[in-house]
């Protein structure tokens, strides 16, 4: 008892001693962080290029693993020559505005940046503002066809629908990096079987101011279908696929494959501009190096449960009569559907799904001749718009328009080339395809709704597909604390 009391009494001291010589400590009034909300000027709008194809064979000409590039890419260009702008041209060529709108084209041997500088920072950026595109006509014996892809701004994240790396199909990635900045690259690839878990996905070096080729084969040798997504880390990229095929020993087919959009339930492909079907029918039938040539949807589907899709296809008149396609893709793979029955004419594919997937739509031509080919393009699900958008089309070969309206009513499309316009009235869930201009810009100015379009490019039965896109950058109001 007597130590209980002791150790209390002494604990008790301690208490006062502490209290009585700590040393005075001054209670500060938190500090009050005063904030103020500043505009951020978007920056200057960027596009680019990837430049012109890629063979392999390296300088010897006989190295598996290494690619140089061949050739030229054709850039068209349009901008709009606002005054208080300057365009940089992929050479480094400055052009001041001066109220006049501005179509060119260019010609590059490596990738290529197109900027308008904006030294006032609030112009309204897009494709008004600059669209540009390229395409590369290949008539050799290790590449035969027209590759067409738009100009895009860097980013972080791309989907890529599309390719194979079968027998015989050789499909390239290929990384840009036009920022100063080095990117580090993560990808996941997805096939028929599901995803990749091949070692190599990660950690994939573009440094700032290059390009990176990789062959998708060594990753997923002998996937019939491809769906590859990129991740970037540091420094933006743009990225794209190219693919070509090889039947027997003659290169006969060649593509860009372009980003994608985000996954969705429903989807518009206008531009299925069918030719050369009956050709088309009878070497796939007769030949298995053909046995790709042939109209086709395929579908991925990111989410853990299986999608019901109906793809609808509908010619454009009266004369065309299209097809229904009720079918199932089972999720985290990838799926091909043949879209059979298509005689020549043009059409528009519209898609449904009951959970949200990715898509693309492989178009097919062919010719029997003394001159065969055979050669496709890979189109992306199009953009909706209601404002006003612009595209450039390319000089050469003959290009044409698909205006698609996906509403309930019907919508005025005012087109603007030069100083021709032109009024088309797209009715609810029609299509309509104008000739393009050769080497002029267009404005697509819709009224009443929204439309969806792509330019198809045709040189000598050989083609390409351009989205009409609006690429711009976003700037907007941001909170500073002061302290």
């Amino acid at each position: 008892m007597i130590l209980r009391i002791l150790r209390a009494l002494v604990f008790a001291t301690g208490l006062v001693a502490a209290f009585l010589y700590a040393p005075n400590h001054i209670l500060v009034p938190a500090v009050q962080v005063k904030t103020s909300e500043q505009t951020v000027s978007a920056k200057d709008l960027k596009v680019t290029c990837s430049g012109p194809v890629y063979l392999g064979g390296g300088t010897s000409g006989t190295s598996i693993s290494s690619f140089k590039r061949n050739g030229r890419s054709v850039i068209s260009q349009s901008y709009s020559g606002i005054s208080g702008s300057t365009l940089v041209s992929g050479h480094g060529d400055k052009t001041r505005g001066f109220g006049v709108r501005q179509t060119s084209t260019d010609h590059f041997k490596a990738a290529a940046s197109i900027t308008v500088l904006d030294s006032s920072g609030s112009l309204t950026q897009g494709s008004q503002l600059l669209s540009a595109n390229q395409i590369q006509y290949m008539n050799s014996k290790s590449m035969r066809g027209l590759l067409g892809a738009p100009c895009i701004r860097s980013r972080s994240e791309f989907w890529l629908v599309g390719g194979s790396a079968s027998v015989g199909r050789e499909a390239l990635l290929v990384l840009t990096n036009p920022t100063r900045v080095d990117a580090t690259v993560d990808l996941e690839i997805f096939t028929e079987n599901g995803i990749s878990h091949s070692a190599g996905l990660s950690g994939i070096s573009v440094r700032a101011g290059r390009s990176a080729v990789l062959p998708l084969a060594s990753f997923v040798f002998r996937s019939e279908s491809l769906t590859v997504h990129v991740l970037s880390h540091g420094g933006s990229i743009t990225a794209l696929i190219q693919q070509k095929a090889v039947r027997g020993l003659s290169a006969a087919g060649a593509d860009y494959i372009a980003p994608a959009g985000e996954a969705v339930l429903q989807s518009v492909f206008p531009g299925i501009l069918v030719r050369g079907s009956a050709d088309s029918e009878k070497l796939s039938s007769a030949n298995d190096n053909y046995s790709d040539v042939q109209q086709l949807l395929r579908v991925f589907v990111p989410g853990t449960k299986d999608a019901k899709v109906t793809f609808e296809v509908n010619g454009s008149n009266d004369k065309t009569f299209g097809t229904v396609l009720s079918v199932t893709a089972p999720a985290g793979k990838v799926s091909d559907f043949k879209v059979s029955g298509l005689a020549d004419g043009d059409y528009v594919g519209f898609l449904k799904s009951n959970v949200p997937v990715l898509s693309g739509f492989r178009l097919v031509r062919s010719k029997i001749s003394a001159a065969s080919y055979t050669d496709f393009a890979w189109l992306n699900p199009a953009e909706s718009f209601s404002s006003t958008r612009y595209i450039s089309v390319p000089a050469a070969g003959i290009s044409k328009l698909s205006l698609v309206n996906p509403g309930k009513v019907p919508v005025q499309v005012l087109l603007t080339s030069g100083s021709l316009t032109f009024k088309h009235l797209v009715t609810a869930g029609a299509e309509v395809v104008v000739l393009a201009p050769a080497g002029q810009a267009i404005g697509i100015n819709p009224s009443g709704g929204s439309i969806q379009s792509n330019l198809i490019v045709d040189i000598d039965g050989r083609i390409a597909a351009i989205p009409v896109l609006d690429e711009k950058n976003i700037g907007g109001k941001v909170e500073v604390s002061v302290f």
